[in-house]
């Protein structure tokens, strides 16, 4: 079986330029020998869609006709490798675009453009967006791995070459459905590829439909208090209402405030203030003590008789 346009192989090689010096592999003792190992890079066989565009032309190319198990080597001029440098992929970008300060020979991606930085002057970033290897004649050594027959593989394959990710597949009745981890949703290159990525299932994998579901998981427990904190409840409990606590209620409990603490069926009448006389707030005598017991009723008021002259008189 030879390789046609549209197949998905699964593909490794090496990429040199004419000095020699190796610029990209998929074989991981290359990559150590030569100081291209790089954090969060998997060195291993790519899937490709041979005619897509998914390696430089001229290798992608050179694919058709191949048979699996084949191994080669190419070289290949600029036009067909990474092409000849245009000067209108040079442009100035204003700093603030940029979420961390560009510093020359940081690479940088903007716009869904990758570039590389030449100079840093006050607010003002000069890009080339040409490839690095723009001009270069370049020599691929090459082996085609497999060609690709199942479909789950076929779509795993697409989105670790996008994405450099691996994700949960599944395929029913031409329906393919992605798993991915719902922080994803919150990069913007992710969404960017979703899109591609579902118009390449869809035209070379066979697919009617893509969908993509968006996965929460709860967090692995550390220790015993996690595990506790982390077992499910058949309903959220009440939130506790904060109240404001008065001076004497923060002071410390006495015999007497711990008894008033304790709780009432009925919350208590408030007791309502009056207003105390000076009569009222002198201390009791017998007398005023007396005058205070109640009274069933007011005594009758006391009538006053003149004394006449006759009757003050001796008798």
């Amino acid at each position: 079986m030879s390789v046609e346009r549209g197949d998905f192989i699964s593909l490794s090689y090496t990429g040199r330029l004419d000095n020699g010096d190796v610029f990209d592999t998929t074989v991981e003792d290359v990559a150590k020998e030569n100081g291209l190992l790089a954090e969060g890079v998997s060195y291993a066989p790519i899937t490709i869609v041979v005619g897509e565009n998914m390696v430089v032309k001229g290798l992608d190319e050179d694919l058709i006709g191949k048979k699996a198990g084949y191994e080669g080597q190419i070289k290949i001029a600029p036009q067909d490798a990474f092409g000849q440098r245009i000067p209108e992929l040079i442009e100035v970008v204003p700093t603030r675009r940029f979420e961390k300060r560009p510093a020359p020979g940081m690479r940088v991606t903007l716009d869904n453009k990758t570039g590389t930085v030449e100079s840093v002057i006050g607010g003002r970033v000069r890009v080339d967006f040409n490839s690095p290897y723009a001009g270069r004649t370049v020599n691929y050594a090459y082996k085609i791995e497999a060609i690709m027959l199942d479909s789950v593989e076929k779509v795993k394959g697409l989105f670790k070459y996008y994405l450099n990710k691996d994700f949960d597949v599944s395929i029913a009745e031409h329906r393919v459905t992605v798993e991915m981890p719902y922080e994803l949703g919150f990069n913007q290159q992710v969404q960017y590829y979703k899109k591609l990525l579902a118009e390449k299932i869809i035209q070379f994998a066979g697919a009617d439909e893509v969908d993509y579901l968006e996965v929460h998981k709860r967090s692995e427990p550390v220790g015993e208090e996690t595990v506790a904190a982390a077992e499910p409840e058949s309903k959220a409990p009440e939130p506790r209402k904060r109240t404001r606590r008065t001076k004497a209620e923060a002071a410390p409990a006495s015999e007497e405030t711990v008894a008033a603490a304790e709780p009432e069926s009925k919350a208590p009448e408030p007791r309502k203030r009056t207003r105390r006389t000076k009569a009222e707030a002198a201390p009791a005598s017998e007398e005023t003590v007396a005058a205070a017991e109640p009274e069933s009723k007011a005594p009758e008021p006391r009538k006053r008789t003149r004394r006449t002259k006759a009757r003050e008189a001796s008798p």
